[in-house]
């Protein structure tokens, strides 16, 4: 099959994966608003495995653009044994294509703006990318509630820390992120100017998800969505109640008086 049918099937499985992310997270707030915590579980950790799914959907569709760099590159890429080594000979192979030189001599042969360039790159897989791939795998596994080492033989303590503090705010924050970087990745493949052009722009925002996430406003993000769930189940009983009596609350009577 040729790259160009490649990148369409990306495209398309792309569609279907966002459609799976955003209708489980709606899901996802609804519970968090009435406090079903079951399902708030259940969800989060739905929310998390599309994700690495959507993740390994960029991998692709930026591996086999139809006008990136050449299809060695490419095989070299899909040779790699996991999804974290591939997104690393991404990266390499990338920065090897547009700055001319050996991918062995990356970042090293690099000059200091372009190894600076691939070092933030390289850091935002490290400390957010490839952690959110050991949870996928973790729970396509089927470990999700205690996690094993990776030989089976095991609990692992921190896989199961890791599955266990997984929140909805996370993975969206996280879910922007992954789209900041592939913007980056794209503009590195791809454009002939814009990727220096426009590097700090989506560094800002890469910076400003991370910032974000580490600031770790969850708690009060769900405490929110759960306090505004009530104030509204309040007020609607309340209506109901004036409205059953006769004294429906002035707004109220003036809906009903004008209800346009």
């Amino acid at each position: 099959m040729d790259r160009f049918k490649r990148a369409r099937i990306n495209e398309g499985n792309l569609t279907s994966l966002l459609d799976a992310f955003d209708i489980n997270s709606r899901a996802c707030k609804q519970a968090i608003r009435r406090d079903n915590r079951e399902e708030v579980e259940a969800l989060t950790k739905t929310c998390a495995l599309i994700l690495g799914a959507l993740m390994e959907n960029r991998l692709m569709w930026l591996a086999s653009l139809n006008n990136g760099f050449p299809e060695a590159r490419e095989r070299r890429i899909l040779s790699a044994r996991n999804s974290k080594d591939m997104w690393r000979r991404l990266l390499d192979e990338s920065f090897a294509e547009r700055y001319s030189v050996p991918v062995s001599n990356v970042p090293n042969g690099l000059s200091f703006t372009a190894r600076s360039y691939h070092a933030g790159m390289l850091s935002v897989l490290d400390d957010w990318l490839y952690p959110l791939i050991s949870v996928r795998n973790t729970l396509a596994h089927g470990q999700w509630k205690v996690a094993f080492n990776e030989k089976r033989t095991n609990t692992s303590t921190d896989k199961t820390r890791e599955v266990a503090k997984l929140t909805l705010w996370h993975l969206r924050l996280q879910r922007n992120l992954l789209d900041h970087f592939v913007a980056l990745i794209y503009d590195l493949i791809v454009t002939r100017s814009a990727f220096e052009r426009d590097f700090d722009h989506h560094w800002k925002n890469l910076e400003s998800a991370r910032a974000r996430i580490n600031r770790d406003a969850s708690s009060d993000w769900e405490a929110f969505l759960r306090g505004r769930h009530e104030r509204g189940r309040r007020h609607h009983w309340a209506n109901m109640r004036e409205a059953a009596t006769g004294r429906a609350l002035p707004h109220a009577r003036k809906r009903m008086m004008y209800p346009w």
